[in-house]
């Protein structure tokens, strides 16, 4: 069978599972001997037993449900639930090879007749499905991070435009009463790397309720149907919650895109189904439970209805002068720059157009260079410490030396200088054009606000 290697995956995860009772581990014994001979037996040419293959497989489902229901560790919980669902798609296959011999023309006696029920498979299947579903949702709850709003630079009315979402309902419920309620969607837009994800990781360690950070893979199955599960799952699962559950959707132009004529069914399935699980928290009773945050830089994209259902589209741009500086100081904290405020305002000027994510890879870059140095480095003067710094030529009692011929523990690198950021801000340049910031003023006079 084509199936064999994902079978004998499963054995082996089976084989690397510890710490079993007598009982479980004649299971394992059982489950590990069934699936062997099947594998075995598919390998075969000619003369395939296929009733004894799925008959095997009947009988490992049911192991396997019968050890999920008692294992506590999480991760083994986790490889019993896969190897469940691959037994079940190789149940199906093999029913679907006895019908088809079956109704073959062969003579009476070669057909399979009388074969056992599986006792509820059909439902044991949807029930492994939703367990599945429902530990995929559970994956995307982050817990609370380090990142603060005080280390972000700039984006103050963003900042502020969450706080009063998300932070303020939590900590003070009493102040939103009658008319005045809480926005509960949120569209961060703006170029790659000018802090969207960052802003809505910040929020997790601001507040103590449920936050998911989700994705397009998060959500979107090879699978006709589960996409829309998934979907409705996570809304469920955050509905459920105790207090305001918040869902973070980064790139959510990859499943909300315009709609066309031309599209395919599942598809607009999809898009479908988050736009009703999106009407449906403004119900009266979901309407204080979920509050929905994506991110995008392509807001142009978007199809008209996902844009009208965004209380709040916050343009996110680059970072200015000061928030430039701000953020090359942050990317440097744990490094001694005795720089003046003159040359931090060189830097800064120097960086225009820059994005956050072109200033973290400057700022390593600059930071890397008297590393880099350390291996063409010749001279040496040893500190009063002993350890070695490189130095130029002729300076007094340097030493002539590679770095090879020097113990490895007592090297240390020069001095960061401003030189080193004007060189990598030469090698290092904008990723975002004009032209596209152009485009993103354009959709903000439109439809957005600054943030």
């Amino acid at each position: 069978m084509d199936d064999n290697k994902e079978m004998q995956i499963g054995v082996d995860e089976c084989q690397n599972t510890v710490g079993l009772t007598d009982p479980e581990l004649s299971l394992y014994t059982e489950a590990l001997s069934r699936l062997q001979e099947t594998l075995e037996e598919g390998q075969k040419t000619n003369n395939i037993d296929v009733q004894m293959m799925w008959m095997n497989i009947i009988r490992c489902r049911q192991i396997v449900q019968q050890l999920s229901a008692s294992e506590s560790n999480t991760f083994y919980s986790g490889i019993l639930l896969q190897l469940e669902t691959s037994l079940a798609s190789h149940v199906d296959v093999l029913q679907k090879k006895i019908s088809q011999l079956n109704s073959d023309s062969q003579p009476e006696h070669t057909k399979y007749s009388g074969l056992p029920s599986c006792g509820g498979d059909a439902a044991s299947k949807d029930d492994s499905q939703k367990q599945q579903r429902r530990v995929a949702i559970e994956d995307t709850i982050i817990t609370k991070g380090g990142l603060t709003f005080q280390d972000i630079a700039g984006l103050h009315d963003a900042k502020q435009a969450l706080r009063e979402a998300i932070i303020m309902p939590l900590h003070f419920p009493h102040l939103f009463t009658g008319a005045i309620k809480p926005w509960r969607r949120i569209l961060l837009y703006g170029p790659p790397g000018t802090g969207k994800s960052r802003l809505a990781h910040a929020i997790s360690s601001e507040i103590n309720s449920s936050f998911y950070c989700v994705s397009s893979s998060d959500l979107v199955s090879s699978w006709v149907g589960e996409s829309e599960k998934l979907i409705k799952e996570l809304f469920q699962h955050a509905t459920n919650q105790t207090g305001r559950s918040v869902i973070f959707i980064d790139e959510i132009d990859s499943i909300s895109r315009q709609r066309n004529s031309r599209e395919e069914e599942h598809t607009r399935r999809i898009k479908t189904e988050l736009l009703k699980q999106m009407e449906g928290a403004d119900n009266s009773e979901k309407a204080d439970k979920i509050f929905l945050l994506c991110a995008t830089n392509c807001p142009w994209e978007l199809d008209s209805a996902f844009l009208r259902r965004f209380q709040k589209r916050i343009y996110i741009p680059l970072p200015d002068k000061h928030a430039r500086i701000e953020l090359m100081k942050i990317h440097t904290k744990g490094n001694k720059l005795d720089f003046s405020k003159e040359e931090w305002r060189v830097l800064g000027a120097n960086t225009e157009g820059y994005s956050g994510s072109d200033i973290a890879n400057m700022m390593l870059e600059a930071l890397f260079r008297p590393i880099r140095d350390l291996q063409t480095s010749k001279f040496w003067k040893q500190q009063p410490d002993g350890r070695f710094m490189p130095v130029d030529e002729g300076t007094e009692s340097a030493i002539e030396v590679d770095i090879t011929g020097l113990p490895p523990d007592k090297v240390i690198p020069r001095h960061v200088v401003l030189s080193d950021f004007t060189k990598s801000v030469e090698t290092h340049r904008r990723t975002v054009t004009a032209q596209e910031l152009d485009r993103f003023q354009d959709f903000t006079k439109l439809m957005g606000e600054s943030g």
